[in-house]
């Protein structure tokens, strides 16, 4: 763990974001849902009315949320690892003429074996992340809304514990087929380092994200642009060092395949397609995940997701799949409904017994 002088308040456009593992809280940047999910795992922009996108992006709430509230449950099949992970919604209005959002993000482990630096077993322990999300929107005119949330951070890992408040700030802008966002996520303070005077960095990242949906077509495409901020996201290969040649001269086109492959790991394409009226079949790619997460020559799917969703009269259900390697891929799923709707239903079905 290394120490840094975050000052982000003074210096917000020397900050960079840490790439690949070297920050904490990195869970926050998992997918909220099977649709987030399905659709490559970075998606800020929707014309799909999930209220899990508007959690990640809160400016994409607005007062057809009302009421909306969602659960998402995933898990990582891998041997011995019972890795799990799930998500908790809730939209309501306030004042201020303002949209409100509330929402648990949490990640659990598994259980661990603990040993000593000697190798003694001192039992089992269990870690756990937990992320408070509480968010809010304001629409600005007819095409545009910004939003904002407040995260505190909760982490847990063997006998460390660490504390955190982020933050996440939104725009975005829709028209009758296109929606554009722009986010900066997870501005703030590792509040309570795991040790003492050895804080570290925050995934602090600017995202970017549009969807079209076609005029006399059922589909909707998804692009994304993640980092901003940062370009190179290269690193240290060791595969790739063992397997270079010592006399390769061929420096101008390696460093434009270099160029290419970076600009190339910033981007998400995917898809939805609207199959009748209750189902929704969706699919996406990340190069980045596909390059990174690859082994060798073999990619075993990496960097792959899809997943579909059915629409019912009160509640939606949707599955999502990515690939993560030969070890295993990510699979969740997402209860969607409105507490209103399942509430009306109630009390009419009450009644009538009522009057029978």
């Amino acid at each position: 763990m290394k120490k840094i002088l975050f000052c982000w308040l003074l210096f917000p456009l020397f900050v960079f974001a840490q790439i690949g593992g070297s920050s904490v809280f990195e869970f926050t940047a998992l997918p909220y849902s099977a649709r987030e999910t399905a659709l490559g795992g970075s998606c800020i922009a929707s014309y799909s009315k999930d209220l899990s996108i508007a959690l990640k992006n809160p400016s994409l709430l607005d007062s057809s949320y009302l009421n909306d509230a969602f659960f998402s449950f995933g898990q990582m099949h891998v041997a011995r690892l019972g890795l799990f992970y799930g998500t908790i919604g809730y939209a309501q209005t306030g004042k201020f003429d303002m949209m409100y959002e509330g929402g648990i993000h949490f990640i659990n482990y598994g259980k661990c074996e603990g040993y000593d630096e000697d190798g003694v077993y001192t039992g089992d322990f269990f870690p756990s992340e937990y992320e408070l999300i509480f968010g809010a929107s304001k629409q600005l005119s007819d095409h545009w809304y910004v939003g904002a949330s407040v995260k505190p951070i909760l982490s847990y890992l063997e006998s460390y514990s660490s504390y955190g408040l982020l933050f996440d700030f939104g725009a975005n802008y829709r028209s009758e087929l296109s929606c554009a966002s722009v986010e900066i996520r997870n501005i703030g303070w590792q509040l309570k380092p795991y040790t003492s005077k050895n804080r570290e960095p925050i995934p602090y990242s600017i995202d970017l994200g549009v969807s079209q949906r076609l005029n006399h077509a059922p589909i909707q495409f998804y692009f994304g642009y993640s980092d901003l901020q940062k370009f190179d996201l290269s690193y240290d290969d060791p595969y790739a060092q063992s397997n270079s040649l010592i006399n390769d001269d061929d420096q101008k086109e390696r460093g434009f395949v270099l160029v290419g492959k970076n600009f190339l790991k910033h981007i998400t394409v995917s898809a939805e397609f609207m199959l009748g009226n209750h189902f929704v079949l969706m699919g996406g790619y990340n190069y980045r995940k596909s390059e990174e997460l690859s082994f060798g020559n073999s990619k075993h799917g990496a960097g792959l997701s899809f997943g579909f969703e059915l629409l019912f009269s009160r509640f939606n259900l949707s599955y999502g799949l990515a690939k993560q390697q030969a070890a295993g891929s990510w699979h969740l799923f997402t209860l969607g409904f409105n507490t209103k709707t399942i509430y009306s239903a109630y009390q009419n079905r009450k009644n009538s017994k009522t009057q029978e």
